[in-house]
Parts: structure tokens; C-alpha cells; sequence
């Protein structure tokens, strides 16, 4: 009867130990995940303040661009005037033709990005909507950097195919009749300002998306 209470003790005893051991590890876990959810988040909060960062400073960028490349709509549509009213001898014909060869390029900021791609860390932000719409703002880039190569391209061509062998500007002793008429100039005039008139979409579709994006970095910011 003794050596049963011994044992019953002893298992009891032993029970509580396994008990307390699992309730240790149980514990160790639960402040160990913790621990790591607070740096998920530290880790995320730092990525929303890069983001917002970059998101500003591409904002800048598109609307100092979209701004540019209104201009240069203006002074492309008095070439065109010019033309369309075959006002060859306008001194402005020569003066603005200028921006027929003057483009401007957005080298975007994508180092945050970037690294959250490669990472694997863009699934420290949970809500699947959110990171679709990150994917998506930066995405909005592509079209411009297409349309960019393409005017480029074209800008070439003309500069190659015609403007060196042919415009000849006042300060050479030939009008700038001579290259007024040329049908080839007339298009590349109708081009650019179709080109440009892409680009300004592009940047636009750009900038509205940064906007809808940083508002959202805001409000997360905001909550945490």
C-alpha cells in the first residue's frame, strides 16, 4: 500500500513537471512569436516610410515632367499654326522648331520596391488589396518608359534622316522656307506633339495612382 502511494506521488510529481515544461515552452513560443510580430511590424513600418518617400519623390518627378511637356505642346502648336497658315518667313518657325528634338526622361525611384520584391518582404503587408495596388503604382511606369523609347527613336530619325541634311537655319543664309514646306517636318511636327500628348496620359495615369497610394501609406501610419 505504501510502494502505490510512492508511485501515485512520484507520477503525480512527474505529470506536474512535464506540465510545467510544456507550459515553459508554451510561453517561450508565445514571446518568441511576439517578439517577432513586433518586428514584422517595425520591419513593415519602415518599408511604409520608404514608400511614402519614394512615392513623393516620383510624384515630383511626373509632375515636373507633365508640366515640361505641356510647355513644349504650346510651342509645338505655334509650329503647327505657322505651318497651317503657311507663315514660312515667321522667325518663331526656326526658333521653336528647337523642341522638335527635346525630350525629357523619367528615371523613376524604385529602390524600396525593388527590395521588397526581391526580399519577399512585400507579404509583410497583410491586406493582399494593399500590395496589389503597390505592384500596380509602380507598374504605371512601364507605359512611360515605352512611349519614352519610342519618341526617342524618333527623334533620331529625324535628326539623322533630316534635320542634318536638310535644315539649313538663317544663320547658314538659307529662309527657313526650305525646310517649311518639307512634308517630312510637317509630320514630325504632328508626331511629336501626338507623342508628347501620350506621355502627359502616361505621366497622368502616373501621378493620379502615387496620390491614391500615398494617401493610403498615410492612413496606415496614421493607425499604427
Amino acid at each position: 500500500m505504501l510502494s502505490k502511494n510512492k508511485f501515485a506521488n512520484y507520477f503525480a510529481y512527474a505529470t506536474g513537471e512535464i506540465i510545467l515544461v510544456i507550459l515553459g515552452i508554451l510561453i517561450a513560443l508565445a514571446i518568441n512569436e511576439h517578439s517577432n510580430d513586433k518586428k514584422r511590424l517595425e520591419l513593415r513600418n519602415s518599408y511604409l516610410i520608404q514608400l511614402h518617400d519614394e512615392a513623393d519623390r516620383n510624384l515630383k518627378k511626373l509632375t515636373l515632367l507633365d508640366d515640361e511637356a505641356l510647355q513644349m505642346l504650346k510651342e509645338l502648336d505655334t509650329v503647327f499654326k505657322i505651318l497651317l497658315y503657311k507663315d514660312y518667313d515667321n522667325p518663331k518657325l526656326s526658333t521653336k522648331s528647337f523642341y522638335l528634338i527635346m525630350s525629357k526622361k523619367f528615371y523613376p525611384v524604385m529602390i524600396t520596391y525593388e527590395n521588397l520584391k526581391l526580399s519577399g518582404d512585400l507579404k509583410l503587408f497583410d491586406d493582399l488589396n494593399l500590395r496589389n495596388a503597390i505592384s500596380e503604382t509602380y507598374e504605371t511606369f512601364n507605359p512611360i518608359g515605352k512611349l519614352e523609347a519610342s519618341e526617342q527613336q524618333a527623334i533620331e530619325a529625324y535628326y539623322e534622316n533630316f534635320l542634318m541634311r536638310n535644315v539649313k537655319f538663317r544663320d547658314m543664309g538659307i529662309s527657313s522656307d526650305t525646310y517649311g514646306k518639307d512634308i517630312y517636318f510637317e509630320n514630325m511636327v504632328l508626331t511629336r506633339m501626338t507623342t508628347i500628348a501620350q506621355n502627359r496620359e502616361a505621366y497622368g495615369n502616373g501621378i493620379e495612382s502615387l496620390k491614391k497610394l500615398k494617401d493610403t501609406y498615410t492612413e496606415l501610419q496614421n493607425k499604427n
